[in-house]
C-alpha cells in the first residue's frame, strides 16, 4: 500500500517542516512505497489530497487539526484512508483516536453545512477563543501562551447571541446563548476533555449548550472546562443527536476542527458518513525517537 504524506510546513510554528527528512529516512528503512508533499495553505492541501482520493492508499495529514480536516474533506467517499501524524499545536483529534486500540478505526463523520468534520464543531465563546488562538499563532506567540492569550482576547470581544438549537426532535432557544458545542470527539482547545462520553466510532454527536453567562462568570466556566467539571455548571444542557440545526439572529463565529467559518445558520448531519483512519504507531514511534 502506498503512503502519501502531506506536510503542512506552517504547523507548530514551522517545526513540522523539520520532520520531512526524518519521514524520508523512516520510509526508506521500512521499504514502503511513499511520496511526500509540502503545503502552506488549505487550498493546496486539498488539491494534493484529491489526487489520491480514488486510490487505495493512506493519505497522512502531517500537521494539526486543520490539516486533518483539509485531507478529510478531500478524500471522504473515495478509496483512500486518512492517516494522521500529529504535529500541530493542539492535536485534539489525535487525542481521541489514540484511545482506540486498532491500527485502523472506522470513524463517524459530521457534516456542517457543506464541510465535513471529524472532531468538534462549536460556536460562541469557545469558537471565538479558537479564532483568537489563530491570531496568536500568526503573531508568533509562544506555544505555551497561545490558548491563555486567546481566552483573554475572546473574553473582551465576546457577546452572547440569541440562538435556536434543534437537536433531533427537541428545540432549545435562548436570547443570550454563550456557546453551543457539537462533539464527535472528546477533546478540544489543546487537550481539554470537553465531551468524555463522545465516541468517534458511533453515529451521532454529544451536544452542549450553555446560555446566559455574564462576563465575570466566563473565566469560572472555562476553568471548569479545563478541569473537566463543566458538566456540573448550572444551566448547562447536554443531549445527543444525529441532526442538529443552529440558527442565530446575526452571523456568528464557528469552529470546525480548528477551521473558522461564519454564518447565521449551521445545519449539522452527525451521521454524514464514515472514514477509515490509520494511526500508524510504528511510524510515529520511529519519528519520535529521532
Amino acid at each position: 500500500m502506498k503512503h502519501v504524506f502531506i506536510v503542512n510546513v506552517n504547523s507548530n510554528a514551522g517545526k513540522t517542516a523539520e520532520r520531512i527528512e526524518e519521514i524520508h529516512g523512516i520510509c526508506r528503512a521500512l521499504e514502503v512505497d511513499y511520496e511526500i508533499f509540502t503545503t502552506d495553505q488549505r487550498a493546496s492541501t486539498i488539491d494534493i489530497a484529491k489526487r489520491f482520493k480514488d486510490e487505495f492508499c493512506v493519505v497522512y495529514a502531517v500537521g494539526g487539526d486543520g490539516t486533518i480536516n483539509a485531507v478529510l474533506n478531500s478524500i471522504i467517499g473515495g478509496k483512500a484512508l486518512l492517516g494522521i501524524v500529529p504535529f500541530g499545536s493542539g492535536n485534539d483529534t489525535y487525542r481521541t483516536l489514540k484511545e482506540y486500540d486498532k491500527l485502523v478505526t472506522e470513524c463517524n463523520v459530521l457534516k456542517v453545512n457543506d464541510m465535513y468534520c471529524l472532531n468538534i464543531f462549536s460556536t460562541g465563546i469557545d469558537a471565538e477563543i479558537c479564532e483568537a488562538a489563530d491570531k496568536m499563532k500568526k503573531l508568533k506567540v509562544p506555544r505555551s501562551q497561545i490558548y491563555n492569550l486567546g481566552i483573554a482576547y475572546a473574553f473582551f470581544k465576546h457577546k452572547n447571541e440569541p440562538m435556536l438549537v434543534e437537536a433531533d426532535n427537541d428545540k432549545y432557544y435562548d436570547p443570550s446563548m454563550t456557546m453551543v458545542t457539537v462533539c464527535n470527539g472528546k477533546f478540544y482547545g489543546h487537550g481539554f476533555e470537553i465531551a468524555p462520553s463522545a465516541d468517534m466510532r458511533t453515529p451521532g454527536a454529544v451536544v452542549y449548550m450553555v446560555a446566559g453567562l455574564k462576563k465575570y462568570q466566563m473565566p469560572v466556566f472555562l476553568k471548569k472546562v479545563i478541569n473537566g467539571t463543566h458538566e456540573e455548571t448550572d444551566g448547562l444542557v447536554k443531549t445527543t443527536a444525529k441532526t442538529i440545526t443552529i440558527t442565530s439572529e446575526n452571523p456568528v463565529t464557528a469552529n470546525v476542527d480548528g477551521e473558522i467559518i461564519y454564518s447565521d445558520q449551521f445545519k449539522i448531519d452527525a451521521n454524514a458518513g464514515k472514514i477509515k483512519v490509520v494511526k500508524n504507531n510504528r511510524v510515529l514511534n520511529l519519528i519520535r525517537k529521532k
